[in-house]
């Protein structure tokens, strides 16, 4: 057609939509939903990733790097060969690890001995290994007990001036204002909202007694979450390291900020890595060096984002087939309500052409409405759900950040899915006979034989090639597969409507009406059914990543003991790794005490005591310490003293008898039935009995004899009890007789419990056998439900004025935290699944008003129009929900069968130690309820929205 023809059927289009402004609106909606979506995301999306100048303003402030020393603060031997980096200092390990095959290390894995007060140098400046330096701010993080409204709690100190030019953009202040003197701190607004603080209030640091008063509340951007009190450099952590004993704080984590003219280049951070000290340069991060310079790194996050950019790829190609899908029945039916206008336009002289162009123009228009006002109402929604993505995904979003070129191919896209999904109609209107259109006889068609054949087929076919690219794995196999497969799916949407139509004489009249009429107007059913199955569709494949990742997230997560339980520890007074043993022996009283104290406090729970064994001491500080004897045939190779190659070593990584799987608090413990099953979650007839007989339960195979009992040793020497110049030292050593046998045999079993404490637990009798006193060392409980924070911290509180070395552990489960991604993508299906459904609905209800007009006039009430239409929705609704539950599903479990292919099996064997396998979780609940919430939605709406009174309809010559 010639140009002016072209503006002679837009305008056409344009008033055809005006005047028909239901139908109208209907179609624009079925276009606007899903630009909506992806406008939206995609402005949530560029938010959440945050510019280079936002990550360095984030991370630190203003300056040019910020400098950690990691390899030679702590006496100069932690890391003496240096370290190697990657750029953005998310990672590093020591220089010498080798790098083949082996998982790397993240910065919190780094193993860092502890400081001995005695022996350590004083922290070198890291400052120094950067030339130039004109400007220094330090950070300092530690951890230390503070008060609170309800009694007391662990929290972050940080010691930091925020308020200095260099530090600008790292602390977001909320209330009040920044730290000016040496008694004032901030706190942030999580740690605030648990501990009942105000601004204005006052804080008590309970090592040292001293009280500050809180001038504000923050946000940390990047840790929305964390509870963290911000002091002045200087006036917190010096005066707490300085205290004896039990009052120590653990060592800090120091950074400083530091001004360079000129920044900080790569080659400059690779030599002060040399140094042993790790370099965040802003220079680096906007300028990032070249692959070559950078230090290899075999990392799970390259994993992790190969990963999600193949999930982007496959999402945007399902997305675009949801579109397309989702846009032809609005078209069809649009068609449908023309016939009389296009048979006017034959009639006045207008070719098939000028006839399909009509139908194409109303695509341009319609599509270019719904693009605009699906990016208008998307900005609005990214704008509006900052603050809710915010406070889910515990990080502040970056600026408000709409690209207007991919906005514009959003807007798009939506206009070329509306020209194509009009492309179908308008032919079918091109071949129409103009007689029938002017009369609007329809008739009735007999549904295609072929066609339900073929899309069995090309479904068979899409399954079958999206399991070949998700065992490859190749991600553009997969999509192919996966739109084949709802292709397929779509061409037997009309055979599935007339096999399902033959239920009709099993129902009453207004379903058997709907099912006949469905059948009888396939093409304007069919192409509904299609709409709303690619809506279901795409939420379920959204519920079935988010349920996986959420299992993986669940399966990588280790818990403390049985949910719900309350574990009370004194660890300075328990042989665990690590304790300094500065406290003298709790008592009887004391643990009394305990007791009544959690049972007060907690009255529902039930609790238990445990105790530790504890040998001999002589005066010289030397304890005795037990332990159970492997058999000779469970001996780890590397325990035999047999020099071995590096080789032989790495063999051994994977071999159980080499893995010690004992953890927890304690490692050995003391205590009845109950309590074990309350410590470990273990409910074995097996332990009980032979704690009844005074016997010992081991979690590990290879300690129990045939005979049903294990050797355990005492061993002389073992690290002091209570070393020389601490409370409770030599002086204050119970003086007890020798152990008279080295090697005592006592019946023993072997159980898997869920949560082993140790190595060994042993009862009463099996302690003195071995002849061990046993000391209270803690209590654990069966708590019903988790207790409340305030709970919590006001029985902190009171367990530290018995000793000030306690603990308490509550085990909450598994909580697991919105991914800010899946988020987006779940509100995205939601929104698009509702709003869909009930605009294909809507379409196909809208093209059967006279039909329903006809039941009004032959006398039908308005209960029985009412119903039809409840009924023609309805199983609209189900029939798409129907086959969008098998499209969504076999999408995605192709897509986590790609990701295990991809980087599961690709993992070397030693990364895989003591990690899950990726599992596909099937989220049968929500299809479940989506299989009867959105048909009978559908169906209340359609019912809610048909007229009572009969519409006459003037007849059609």
């Amino acid at each position: 057609m010639s140009l002016g023809s072209w503006r002679a059927v837009l305008r056409i289009a344009r008033r055809d939509a005006l005047r028909a402004k239901g139908r109208s609106a209907l179609i624009v909606a079925m276009i606007a939903i899903p630009v909506l979506g992806m406008s939206a995301a995609d402005v949530t999306w560029r938010s959440v990733q945050l510019d280079t100048d936002e990550t360095i303003s984030r991370s630190m402030g203003t300056a040019d790097a910020w400098v950690q020393d990691v390899g030679g603060g702590i006496g100069g031997s932690a890391m003496p060969g240096g370290i190697r980096q990657t750029p953005d200092a998310t990672e590093y390990r020591p220089a010498g690890m080798d790098t083949s095959g082996r998982p790397p290390a993240s910065r919190s894995a780094v193993a860092m001995p502890e400081p001995d007060p005695a022996t350590t140098e004083p922290p070198r400046d890291p400052g120094a290994s950067i030339p130039g330096v004109t400007e220094r701010l330090t950070d300092r993080h530690s951890f230390a007990a503070v008060s609170t409204a309800h009694g007391r709690t662990s929290a972050q100190i940080r010691e930091f001036d925020y308020a200095e030019p260099l530090a600008k953009g790292m602390v977001f202040q909320r209330k009040g204002r920044a730290p000016a003197t040496a008694d004032e701190v901030v706190v942030t607004e999580a740690l605030r909202k648990t501990a009942g603080y105000r601004v204005g209030g006052q804080l008590v640091e309970l090592s040292t007694g001293r009280t500050f008063r809180i001038v504000g509340t923050v946000d940390l951007p990047n840790s929305l979450n964390d509870q963290t009190v911000i002091a002045r450099p200087g006036s917190m952590l010096d005066t707490m390291r300085g205290l004896p004993g039990t009052a120590r704080i653990p060592p800090t984590e120091d950074r400083m900020l530091v001004r360079v003219p000129g920044g900080v280049s790569w080659s400059e951070v690779l030599e002060a890595n040399k140094q042993g000290v790790v370099v965040k340069s802003a220079h680096v991060l906007a300028h990032p060096p070249a692959a070559s310079q950078v230090p290899r790194f075999d990392s799970p996050q390259q994993w992790i984002d190969s990963r999600e950019l193949r999930l982007a790829g496959i999402g945007l190609g399902l997305g675009l087939l949801e579109m397309v899908l989702l846009a032809g029945p609005a078209f069809a039916v649009g068609a449908r309500r023309k016939r009389r206008e296009l048979g006017l336009i034959g009639v006045a002289g207008g070719s098939r052409r000028h006839i399909g162009g009509v139908v194409l123009a109303g695509g341009v228009v319609l599509g270019a409405v719904g693009a605009i006002v699906g990016t208008g109402l998307g900005l609005i929604a990214a704008a509006a759900l900052r603050g809710w993505f915010a406070e889910r995904s515990g990080k502040i979003l970056g600026r408000y950040d709409a690209h207007a070129v991919e906005l514009l191919g959003i807007g798009a896209v939506g206009v070329a899915v509306g020209v194509a999904a009009a492309l179908i109609p308008a032919w079918l209107a091109a071949r129409e006979d103009i007689a029938a259109s002017l009369t609007g006889r329809r008739g009735v068609r007999g549904s295609s034989r072929v066609l339900p054949t073929v899309g069995t087929a090309v479904t068979a076919l899409g399954v079958a090639v999206a399991m070949f690219g998700s065992g490859a794995p190749n991600d553009e196999v997969i999509l192919a597969g996966v739109v084949l497969a709802e292709l397929g799916l779509v061409a037997c949407c009309p055979a599935l409507i007339g096999a399902t139509a033959k239920l009709g004489r099993f129902l009453p009249l207004s379903p058997r009406l709907a099912l006949r009429d469905a059948a009888r107007s396939r093409t304007r059913s069919a192409p509904a059914v299609a709409a709303v199955m690619a809506a279901v569709a795409g939420s379920v494949v959204i519920a079935v990543l988010w349920q996986s990742e959420t299992q993986d997230n669940r399966n990588r997560y280790r818990a403390g003991g049985p949910a719900n339980h309350v574990l009370i520890g004194f660890p300075g007074r328990t042989p665990s790794y690590g304790s300094p043993f500065e406290e003298p022996p709790l008592t009887q009283a004391q643990a009394q005490e305990a007791r009544r104290t959690v049972e007060d406090l907690l009255p529902a729970t039930k609790g238990s005591t445990l105790g530790v064994p504890k040998g001999a001491c002589t005066p010289d500080g030397s304890c005795v310490d037990f332990r159970p004897e492997k058999l000779p045939e469970f001996l780890c190779p590397m325990e035999t003293g047999r020099p071995m190659t590096d080789d032989e070593r790495m063999h051994l990584i994977g071999d159980p008898r080499c893995s010690s799987g004992h953890g927890g608090y304690f490692m050995s413990v003391v205590g009845d039935a109950e309590a074990l099953r309350r410590l470990t979650g273990a409910n074995d007839p097996r332990a009980a009995d032979v704690l009844s007989r005074g016997g010992i339960v081991l979690f590990e195979p290879g300690y129990v004899a045939p005979d049903g009992t294990v050797a355990v040793r005492a061993l002389e020497g073992g690290r002091p009890e209570y070393p020389p110049g601490m409370a409770g030292g030599p002086e204050h050593a119970v003086s007890q007789p020798a152990v008279p046998e080295p090697v005592h045999r006592v019946p023993a079993v072997e159980i898997r419990a869920p949560f082993p404490p140790g190595v060994m637990f042993l009862s009463s009798e099996a302690a003195r056998t071995i002849g061990a006193r046993v000391e209270p060392a803690g209590l654990v409980y069966d708590a019903g439900e988790p207790p409340s924070d305030a709970k919590v911290q006001a029985l902190e509180d009171r367990m530290a004025k018995i000793s000030g070395q306690s603990f308490v552990f509550v085990e909450r489960g598994f909580q697991g935290k919105d991914d800010a991604r899946m988020l987006l993508l779940a509100v995205f299906a939601l929104v698009v699944t509702v709003g869909a459904s009930g605009v294909a609905t809507g379409l196909a209800l809208a093209d059967s008003q006279k039909d329903l007009a006809t039941l009004g006039s032959v006398g039908a009430p308005p209960g029985v129009r009412r119903r039809l239409s409840a009924f023609q929705s309805g199983v609209i609704a189900f029939l798409g929900t129907v086959l969008g539950l098998g499209a969504g599903l076999l999408a995605g479990v192709v897509v986590r069968r790609g990701q295990r292919s991809s980087v599961w099996d690709a993992m070397p064997d030693v990364a895989k130690r003591d990690l899950h396998a990726p599992e596909t979780v099937i989220p049968w609940a929500q299809m479940g309820v989506a299989l009867v919430v959105l048909p009978l939605l559908a169906a209340l709406l359609a019912a809610l929205l048909t007229r009572s009174r009969a519409m006459v309809r003037g007849r059609t010559a």
